[in-house]
């Protein structure tokens, strides 16, 4: 009963995050002329500003949020790691590497998409990578998966590096596109993202309870029938493609994924089914009220969403992880 009323109270805060970010920006819109919008595209002078610019952006910034979210629940689940977030294996920077060798090498000049291309494909390679070296050791425990994340991480931060160091007048397109920015979202960017993101999403709703299990301990996980190796791969499968297709449409946007999880389990517990359901609503809805406050700061260009977030989330990281160690021991 508690959590239904904290589920109900996430929705509402969704909508209102959606109304207020249609209203809110360089121009503002009167909630008149929002509404009036829907039922007429016509029927206001601020019908194309909502419907070709801000929706879709509010759009993307919502499933994007969402996904960061949703995966940095189960990273830290399947990790059993607080400090655990969405990029935890490295994918981050194996799409930050792509995006950087598609503007660097002129691929964006045949057609911008190739920057979400490039971005998607370096984050499901580095995905595999991780993989393939964790599993030289005969054994894909998440401690191994955890160490070929992170040192794999490294190396294609150095790589990205070098390209950066030659990307010449390249430099600040690639610097913007790693802070993350919606600007100039397009409508079939969210057809995609929410085809695939939202079956993944109820695939890992379902597969749910087995991780709860997991985090008691591996024993007891297969105590209760449950091939943990299976179920690890398939939750770090799952939420890397979805992190994968969220990082190639908005560049790499941190903390989503480290905070929002932590403030849900220190309201509602460690159960990952009410987590992930409050998780998809809290995180699209934070994302989409940092995008707008991004956007709306009067500077001579738009403030990247990734700068919000992290300025907004560090001191509130600290105070959760202190709040909510209780849960990790």
């Amino acid at each position: 009963m508690k959590n239904s009323l904290y589920f109900t109270l996430v929705i509402v805060l969704s909508l209102l995050a959606v109304i207020l970010s249609l209203a809110f920006g360089p121009v503002n819109i009167p909630l008149y002329d929002i509404f009036s919008s829907f039922l007429n595209p016509n029927a206001s002078v601020y019908s194309k500003i909502i419907i070709y610019i801000r929706l879709p952006r509010i759009l993307l910034a919502f499933i994007v949020g969402s996904s960061l979210s949703v995966s940095g629940a189960i990273m830290q689940g399947v990790f059993r790691n607080p400090l655990a977030d969405p990029y935890v294996t490295g994918i981050a920077s194996g799409a930050g590497l792509g995006a950087a060798i598609a503007i660097v090498f002129s691929f964006v000049a045949i057609n911008f998409y190739f920057i979400s291309l490039f971005a998607f494909i370096g984050a499901i390679l580095t995905m595999l990578l991780v993989f393939l070296i964790a599993s030289l050791s005969g054994d894909l425990r998440a401690e191994n998966v955890l160490l070929v994340g992170l040192g794999l991480s490294l190396f294609l931060s150095a790589l990205l590096a070098i390209t950066m160091y030659f990307g010449g007048q390249d430099l600040q397109t690639v610097f913007y596109w790693l802070m993350g920015s919606f600007s100039g979202a397009e409508w079939n960017e969210v057809y995609l993202s929410y085809i695939v993101i939202i079956p993944v999403l109820i695939v890992i709703l379902i597969l749910s309870r087995d991780l709860d299990a997991m985090m008691i301990g591996d024993d007891h996980a297969y105590s209760l029938g449950i091939d943990v190796k299976k179920r690890r791969i398939t939750f770090i499968v799952l939420t890397s493609l979805i992190t994968g297709i969220a990082v190639s449409f908005s560049g790499i946007i941190g903390f989503v994924g480290l905070i929002i999880p932590h403030m849900i389990r220190l309201i509602i517990g460690p159960k990952n089914r009410d987590l992930i359901l409050l998780s998809i609503f809290l995180g699209g809805a934070y994302l989409v009220i940092a995008d707008t406050i991004a956007r709306s700061i009067d500077i001579i260009e738009e403030l990247p969403v990734g700068i919000i977030t992290s300025i907004v989330g560090i001191p509130i990281f600290i105070f959760l992880i202190i709040r909510e160690k209780r849960y990790w021991r």
